[in-house]
């Protein structure tokens, strides 16, 4: 694991911050739950590629790391270009 994020969770009430303290105040995101808010920081920590759409948005908000940037910008890209199968055989 690279230390390049710090990060720190707050309790704000009715959601949780997530923040980078080596980054600038824009590095935060706000999610409901705690549990989303500690996957988040272990997904950043690790440098994964979370699997939800909103998540991997918090995750590119939060970090700093532009190599962990990247890695979401590829992941988003073959998300927009990927097939969707539709049935056409189905009665409407």
């Amino acid at each position: 694991m690279c230390g390049i994020d710090k990060l720190k969770i707050i309790n704000c009430g009715n959601y949780f911050t997530v923040i980078n303290l080596k980054g600038e105040h824009e590095n935060h995101a706000h999610v409901k739950k705690k549990s989303t808010a500690e996957l988040l920081v272990k997904l950043i920590k690790r440098k994964q590629v979370p699997k939800s759409k909103y998540l991997r948005e918090s995750a590119k908000r939060i970090t700093i790391d532009k190599k962990y940037i990247q890695k979401i910008e590829i992941k988003e890209e073959k998300d927009r270009n990927k097939l969707n199968y539709i049935n056409n055989r189905k009665r409407r």
